[in-house]
């Protein structure tokens, strides 16, 4: 059983009142695989309310049974922290408040993705939820080093239009409110949609525990920095991966010097958009990376372990809603 994994952590000055969530179907559940909800105010007596989207059986709350499209309400003191667990895809559940709160998302360990049993161990899967005020509509899937398979989940707030362009396939479909749509992808993709909405990667397992499978956030193209500093741990293949403009691809400076150490770079057209994708390892500790145009640009960091895999978005720019 894998026990590593990197997150996206949401700052308190952008916690929200408003979430959806994202998560997967929770495998192995004779061995307690289970989808985990969990949330926390930062102000005393916030109202929380819980509209439950499942797809099959009830969630127990306080001794008393809530099936699909019931809402929990409860009120919760700042800091305090609240968990639901359920073996049903919580996917669509949706979280809002009479305060700001945080909220964490997905599985206490999982084994695979949808319709794909992966060929790595259990490993949690847990993301910081971002609030649907800080979504996004135009997004690059970037390539993920060693992970030539992966399943990308598009979790919509409202109905939407979307495009999703991979290899030589677009699809054109509509999402309604709270829905969801899988689809699967090797090296880049280019998606975008006529209302925001949350993008989340799910890499899949490696063989012989070279692996595990994980979650990680994708950032929209509205939200790349031109800048990060970021910490890779040790005792893993770490690797990072960016998404950039195809003709901004040769300008970055890893703590200072040119970075040349790229993997195969692939890249994507849609319209006027033209985006291009790459890995590199990266040794362990602290790093800064940044464009010498201040072109912004999407950063992964992200490692293989023996039974073990972590990753994470190096950053993203929230958006100053005050």
């Amino acid at each position: 059983m894998g026990l590593s994994e990197g997150f996206l952590a949401t700052p308190l000055q952008f916690a929200s009142t408003n979430y959806i969530i994202p998560s997967l179907p929770a495998h192995y559940i004779a061995y307690g695989c289970k989808n985990v909800l969990a949330l926390s105010p930062i102000y005393q007596n916030t109202t929380v309310s819980i509209h439950l989207k499942l797809t099959r059986g009830a969630i127990t709350y306080g001794s008393k049974k809530y099936n699909n499209n019931d809402i929990i309400k409860l009120v919760i003191n700042k800091y305090r922290t609240l968990q639901l667990s359920h073996t049903s895809d919580l996917s669509g559940t949706m979280v809002t408040s009479s305060k700001p709160v945080i909220v964490v998302s997905g599985n206490d360990c999982n084994t695979a993705v949808p319709a794909v049993i992966s060929l790595g161990g259990c490993n949690p899967f847990t993301e910081s939820v971002l609030p649907n005020d800080q979504l996004d509509n135009m997004f690059i899937t970037p390539y993920i080093s060693t992970r030539l398979n992966n399943t990308v989940r598009i979790q919509a707030v409202n109905s939407t239009n979307l495009t999703i362009k991979t290899g030589n396939k677009t699809i054109s479909k509509t999402i309604n409110a709270r829905d969801f749509f899988d689809f699967y992808y090797n090296t880049i993709s280019f998606i975008s949609s006529s209302d925001d909405i949350l993008v989340m990667s799910y890499p899949h397992g490696l063989s012989s525990g070279k692996g595990d499978p994980f979650m990680m956030t994708i950032p929209g193209i509205n939200q790349y920095l031109y800048e990060y500093d970021f910490v890779v741990p040790t005792r893993f293949d770490s690797f990072i991966s960016i998404s950039v403009q195809s003709d901004a691809i040769n300008e970055f400076l890893l703590d200072s010097n040119s970075s040349n150490s790229r993997s195969s770079v692939f890249s994507i057209s849609e319209g006027l958009y033209n985006f291009s994708t790459f890995s590199m390892p990266i040794t362990s500790g602290f790093h800064h990376i940044e464009h010498r145009q201040k072109i912004r640009f999407g950063l992964w960091v992200y490692g293989n372990g023996y039974s073990a895999v972590y990753g994470f978005p190096a950053g993203l720019a929230y958006k100053d809603l005050i």
